[in-house]
C-alpha cells in the first residue's frame, strides 16, 4: 500500500544528501596579481589523502502546497584514497552518514549516528567519476566537472552531471532514478580565506524528469522531478581540492496520485582535512599517556572506524545518565588527548545485560549522550563535530555471568573518527 509518510521521510533523507554544502566564509577579494592568469582547474589526488565534512541543510518542506515543517539535517562524509593511477585518477572509498534527528538548536542533545552507507569508485582529475549508477551515494555526481584546459577570470564552460536516487522501496522502482542535468559553470574570482588562497566557481544547473509509461505500467509510483541548483564553489587550486563551497535549491518530486513535496532552503558545511588516527603508532603513544595520567580502566584499541578510547566500568548515579565526578576528571584527562586531533568524534554506550532490552538500549543512548555533552562543554568539540550512538548490551567483551564481566561491558567508547 503506498504511504505518503514514508515518502517524505525518505524525500527528505534524499534531499539532505543531494544538496550538502560546505559552510559561509568570510573572504577577502584578493587582487588578480596575487593569482596565476590562468588557471588549470584538476583535482590533486594523493595516495592516503583523507576527508570528512558535516554539512547541515535548513530547509522548508512543503506538501501539496501547504508548509508542512522546517527541517534541519546534518550529514557526515567520509573518504579516504587507496590509489592514484598514473592520469591522476583515484580509486576512492567514501563513508556517509545521516543522522536520524536533528535537534541540537532545539533541545541542545547531541546528534544521533544515523543510517550509514559507502560507496567505492573512480575520480578522474576533471571530476568526472566512475561508478556505478545502482550505488546511491553519492546522489550529486561530475560537480564540480573541469575543462581540459585553463580559465581565466570571467571565462564559462558547460558540462554534464547526473542525480541517482534509490526509490525502488517507495516508488516501487526496480532500478535507481537516475536524473540527468546540464551545469553551467564560471570562473568568477578570486578570494583568501584562512590564508588560503581560493578560486571562485559559480555553478548553476535545473532539471528535469518525468517517468516512462512503461515503467508506470510495472507500477511505479514514481511521476516526476523538476529543480534547480546554484552554487559557489571555492577551489584550493594549490592543492588541488574543493576547499568549501554554499548552495540554495528547490526540488519538487511529484507521484502518479498527484501528490507533490516541495523543497526549499539552503545548506552549509565545513571540510575537515585529516590524517588516519587509526593506527598502532598512535595506540602505543596514546596507551602509554593514559598509563602516565594513572587513568584506570581505559583502554586503546584500533577500532572499526577509527582510533578508540575504551573506558571501562565508567561510573554513573545508579540506573540514570548522571556521570559522577570521578569520571568528570577522567574525562577531562582525557579531553587533553583528543584536542590533538581535529577528526569528528563517535560516543559508544554499552550496558551489561541487567533489565530489559529496551531498557538497555535507552539507558546506553542517555550515557553516551551524557559524555557526548560533557566533552562539547569541556570544548573539545562543538556540537556539529561530536556524534553518539547506543548500543546496549548487544556488544559485550567479557561474560555477562560476573560481576567483573559486566564492569567489562558498562563502558563508553570514544572514537576518534577517519
Amino acid at each position: 500500500m503506498y504511504d505518503n509518510k514514508n515518502m517524505k521521510k525518505l524525500l527528505l533523507f534524499i534531499l539532505s544528501i543531494t544538496f550538502t554544502n560546505f559552510i559561509f566564509s568570510q573572504s577577502n577579494i584578493l587582487s588578480e596579481e596575487n593569482f596565476p592568469e590562468s588557471v588549470l582547474f584538476k583535482f590533486n589526488h594523493q595516495k592516503d589523502d583523507a576527508s570528512s565534512y558535516v554539512s547541515t541543510v535548513e530547509e522548508d518542506v512543503y506538501y501539496n502546497g501547504y508548509l508542512s515543517h522546517h527541517s534541519q539535517i546534518v550529514n557526515r562524509i567520509s573518504s579516504i584514497v587507496h590509489n592514484v593511477d598514473k592520469d591522476g585518477t583515484a580509486d576512492i572509498t567514501a563513508n556517509y552518514m545521516t543522522t536520524e534527528d536533528s535537534v541540537t538548536n532545539y533541545t541542545k542533545r547531541t546528534l544521533s549516528w544515523g543510517t550509514e552507507n559507502t560507496s567505492d569508485f573512480k575520480r578522474k582529475p576533471n571530476g568526472q567519476l566512475i561508478i556505478s549508477d545502482y550505488l546511491v551515494m553519492p546522489t550529486v555526481r561530475n560537480v564540480p566537472f573541469f575543462p581540459s584546459t585553463p580559465i581565466k577570470v570571467g571565462e564559462t564552460w558547460i558540462a554534464q552531471g547526473k542525480e541517482v536516487h534509490d526509490m525502488k522501496n517507495y516508488f516501487n522502482m526496480d532500478k535507481p532514478l537516475i536524473i540527468p542535468f546540464e551545469a553551467h559553470y564560471k570562473y568568477s574570482g578570486n578570494t583568501i580565506i584562512n590564508e588560503k588562497k581560493l578560486c571562485i566557481i559559480d555553478v548553476e544547473y535545473e532539471f528535469y524528469l518525468q517517468n516512462t509509461k512503461q515503467e508506470i505500467s510495472k507500477g511505479s509510483l514514481f511521476f516526476a522531478t523538476a529543480g534547480y541548483s546554484k552554487q559557489r564553489l571555492y577551489w584550493d587550486f594549490e592543492n588541488g581540492i574543493l576547499d568549501h563551497y554554499d548552495e540554495e535549491f528547490q526540488i519538487k518530486m511529484s507521484d502518479i496520485y498527484n501528490n507533490i513535496v516541495d523543497f526549499r532552503g539552503i545548506s552549509k558545511a565545513e571540510i575537515t582535512q585529516a590524517k588516519f588516527s587509526n593506527n598502532k603508532k598512535n595506540v602505543e603513544k596514546l596507551q602509554k599517556t593514559v598509563e602516565d595520567l594513572n587513568l584506570k580502566n581505559v583502554n586503546i584499541k584500533e577500532g572499526s572506524r577509527g582510533l578508540t578510547i575504551s573506558i571501562e566500568n565508567i561510573q554513573f548515579e545508579p540506573d540514570s545518565a548522571v556521570l559522577l565526578d570521578s569520571e568528570k576528571k577522567k574525562l577531562d584527562l582525557i579531553s587533553t588527548l583528543l584536542k590533538d586531533f581535529s577528526n569528528d568524534i563517535l560516543i559508544t554506550g554499552h550496558c551489561a545485560e541487567r533489565g530489559s532490552e529496551n531498557a538497555r538500549q535507552k539507558l546506553s543512548e542517555e550515557r553516551a549522550e551524557s559524555v557526548a555533552d560533557y566533552l562539547i562543554q569541556s570544548g573539545v568539540r562543538d556540537s556539529y563535530h561530536i556524534f553518539s550512538q547506543g548500543k546496549g548490551s548487544t556488544e559485550p567483551i567479557a561474560t555477562n555471568e560476573t560481576e567483573v564481566g559486566r564492569q567489562k561491558n558498562r563502558r563508553v567508547e570514544i572514537t576518534v573518527l577517519d
